[in-house]
Order: structure tokens, then C-alpha cells, then sequence
């Protein structure tokens, strides 16, 4: 068997849903992009520095790379409960945390090619670019990576020293030349134009990294619900509304603890509650001393909530 075909079995058998392996060359454009991007909202330099290294030549970075492995897992297979929407991103709390391992396991497929003799690094790469590359899908105007099965989906990306290649040739219809939804549901004008965004303007950034703060060019209002990122743009998006969220698996112990999380219950919670049951789901958009950082957010959403 082909090594293609080996890494791909370890990854299925792993849980995740697809894979697709690529060359470091095959992104070589990826810094010119992101200086496109920056150029186009001047205003997004500050926060794309910081990921800019990201996007610097893979060999310049790991010089014995001969390959990138990108592992894709749909969020949408599990259930959501009702509680949560509008309040917390989907995409954080259908990844799994560590030592839940019902969704996909990271140490199976690194134990695999550890044992098979594969140098492997999790590589600091632009994560839905790579996905695209190796035709696992697209990425459309509100900026998301999404398969033929919508935007909620995991991407993973190990830099191997192995050459192989694995293409796979998912192409969901593009985005519609006229549609406007997603930038119309972004309260905070973040969605500045199709395909890019001003991310300092972003709600996800803000109840996050931003640590619960309302910059002085938002206002609180355009936070609406949210506690922990936001969906608007991809819940809008008519690639993604077909989705039932109340279909599906259940998703770890979230169905359980889903009335604890609701914005007045949350502030009643101690803190270790908070860093065990709420930020370990973040996916590290939020880390465990943020557990005011949650209440700032479930305070400022019960405002919202009697105020809309």
C-alpha cells in the first residue's frame, strides 16, 4: 500500500473525515496573499502581524519537510443544543477537548506516524488555505473553509518528511456573484467586503482574544447574545442553513450542562466550573484564568436579551 493511501486509513481511522496531502511549494503564495489582505484594510496590519509568521515558506520554517498533511472533521455529524445557539460558537464547542477523544483523536493519528517512522511537526500553517490547496474545498466570502457539508468543520495540518501526495476533489458550488448575506449579518461590519475583513471589528475576536472589551468603534449592542465567538456570518450563509442542528449525535456531555450555560445560570457557576466545563470547549480561543472574561460577556448578553 501506498504511503498516500496509509495516511489516509490512520487518518479515517482516527476520526476524522477527510484528508489531503500537498506539497510545501503548493502554498508558496500564501505570504503574497496575506500582504494583498493587509493592504486592502490597512486597519487589520496590527492583527495579521501577529499571525504573519504563519505564512512565511514552509522549508524556510522546517527545512526537512517534503510534505503537509490536512485533516478535515465535519462539527456537523453531532447535535447543538438549543441553549447554546446564538451564544457560543458552534466550531469551538464540537472540538474536542483534551481527554474526549469521541470526535477525532490528534494522539492516534501522531502515535500512527511516530510508530511508522514519520518526522512530524503540527505545523503553524494558513490552515483553510492548505485545505483548498489539497481540494478538500473552498473558501468562500465570509471567509470560512467549507466542504460540501458547510462551513462547520475542523482543520488539522501536520508538516511530515515523507513525500507523497493525496488530492481530493471536493468542489461545492460557489458563492453566488450577488449574494450579500453573510456581510449583511455581521452586526459589526467586520465582513468588509467579500472575501476578506476587518478582524479587529470581529465579535468572535472580541469575546475572546479581546477579552470581553467593547472597543470604542462598536457598541455593545452588535454583541447581541454572544458569549464565546459568534456564527452569525456562517449561520446566514445559504450553504449552511439546510443543517439541522437538532439532528445528529450527541456531542460529548454538552446536552448536560447546556441549562448551566445560559447567560444568568453561567454567572452562578464557580470558577472551576468555568475553566473545566467552558473554557476546556473553547478549542484555546479562551484560556483558564479567562473565567471573567465570561462573565464580562454573560452580563453584557443578559442586557442584550432584555433589550432586544
Amino acid at each position: 500500500m501506498e504511503l498516500f493511501q496509509e495516511i489516509y486509513e490512520a487518518a479515517l481511522a482516527s476520526g476524522y473525515d477527510n484528508c489531503g496531502i500537498i506539497a510545501p511549494e503548493d502554498i508558496s503564495d500564501s505570504a503574497a496573499l496575506l500582504k494583498k489582505r493587509m493592504e486592502d484594510v490597512p486597519s487589520s496590519i496590527g492583527f495579521y502581524e501577529g499571525v504573519k509568521a504563519n505564512y512565511e515558506p514552509v522549508k524556510e520554517r522546517y527545512p526537512w519537510a517534503k510534505s503537509i498533511v490536512v485533516l478535515t472533521a465535519e462539527h456537523g455529524k453531532y447535535r447543538f443544543p438549543p441553549e447554546l445557539r446564538k451564544r457560543y460558537a458552534k466550531a469551538f464547542f464540537l472540538s474536542p477537548e483534551e481527554g474526549h477523544t469521541e470526535a477525532y483523536d490528534h494522539r492516534k493519528f501522531e502515535n500512527w506516524m511516530t510508530a511508522h517512522g514519520i518526522r512530524w511537526e503540527e505545523g503553524h500553517i494558513p490552515l483553510r488555505y492548505v485545505g483548498m490547496k489539497a481540494g478538500l474545498g473552498i473558501i468562500r466570502k465570509n471567509n470560512f473553509f467549507y466542504t460540501d457539508k458547510g462551513s462547520f468543520v475542523g482543520l488539522t495540518g501536520y508538516i511530515i518528511d515523507r513525500e507523497c501526495v493525496l488530492h481530493q476533489n471536493i468542489s461545492p458550488r460557489p458563492c453566488a456573484d450577488a449574494c450579500t448575506l453573510c456581510q449583511k449579518a455581521c452586526r459589526s461590519g467586520s465582513l468588509c467586503a467579500p472575501y476578506t475583513m476587518e478582524p479587529m471589528r470581529c465579535i468572535s475576536f472580541w469575546t475572546t482574544f479581546g477579552k470581553g472589551n467593547v472597543p470604542p468603534f462598536l457598541e455593545e449592542s452588535m454583541f447581541e447574545e454572544w458569549i464565546c465567538g459568534c456564527d452569525n456570518c456562517q449561520d446566514a450563509c445559504p450553504h449552511n442553513r439546510r443543517h439541522n442542528w437538532d439532528e445528529g449525535e450527541p456531542f460529548s456531555d454538552l446536552e448536560e450542562i447546556a441549562s448551566k450555560l445560559v447567560p444568568g445560570k453561567l454567572l452562578e457557576q464557580t470558577d472551576e466550573f468555568l475553566r473545566t466545563e467552558v473554557i476546556a470547549k473553547t478549542d484555546n480561543h479562551l484560556m483558564p484564568e479567562d473565567t471573567n472574561v465570561l462573565r464580562i460577556n454573560a452580563e453584557r448578553a443578559i442586557r442584550n436579551g432584555q433589550n432586544a
